[in-house]
């Protein structure tokens, strides 16, 4: 079968090897949290929309697991249906392919996010461990953000600045100015790019195995 181009107003990513029904769960969540954060980040939206999404940011205590799942879910609630990945085409081949539409300038954005972890992905998850190992030493893992203001020791502040420019730099992620203003708080935002590395993490192993390539080049 002769290689499949996408639209100008879709986004294509090529597929190889072989995929279970679990890949087909865990790759297309993985994909779409990752794209709804970085939509939400977007300057489009409307007053009403962005209301929302800054709500998103604030509403969550991320003490565990659920708050990041909430997180994702919220994000994907607040983003308007016509802006959210919906499959085009999809073939199982050699190359096979997912063809999304969504909003282009935000699957750029994933892909490039994908792309910094793979190209160095022993390295990023060592950053990670690190930083992961440095906040349960300081006991500083699984506080409630909700329940009372954040106040922290000057030494405690520096490692958690320090560690959310790691964590950004690692993951090429340029807009940490940004979800500092919607999060109110660094701690708040290396929860989240934290969550994020995880989900990346996901996509960059699919990118790594020779499993998905994201663009229009071929596995």
């Amino acid at each position: 079968m002769p290689k499949k181009k996408s639209n100008p107003d879709t986004y294509r990513i090529a597929i190889n090897g072989n995929w279970s029904f679990e890949d087909l769960y865990v790759f297309p969540r993985a994909y779409e949290q990752v794209y709804f954060l970085v939509q939400s980040l977007s300057p489009e939206h409307d007053e009403q929309d962005l209301e929302r999404i800054n709500h998103s940011f604030r509403a969550f205590p991320w003490r565990g697991g659920y708050s990041a799942v909430n997180f994702y879910n919220q994000l994907k609630f607040v983003t308007p249906a016509k802006a959210r990945p919906q499959i085009v085409s999809m073939h199982k081949g050699s190359p096979g392919w997912f063809e999304l539409a969504l909003v282009v300038a935000a699957a750029i954005s994933v892909e490039r996010l994908v792309k910094s972890v793979a190209n160095s992905i022993d390295h990023t998850h060592g950053i990670y461990d690190k930083v992961v190992k440095g906040l349960m030493e300081r006991k500083l893992l699984r506080l409630d953000v909700k329940r009372k203001e954040l106040q922290f020791k000057q030494e405690e502040l520096n490692y958690i600045e320090s560690s959310l420019n790691q964590m950004a730099r690692i993951l090429g992620f340029d807009n940490l100015k940004k979800i500092n203003e919607k999060t109110g708080h660094p701690y708040v935002s290396l929860k989240i790019l934290l969550s994020l590395y995880r989900r990346v993490r996901k996509l960059a192993d699919y990118s790594e195995k020779g499993k998905a390539n994201f663009g229009d080049g071929e596995v």
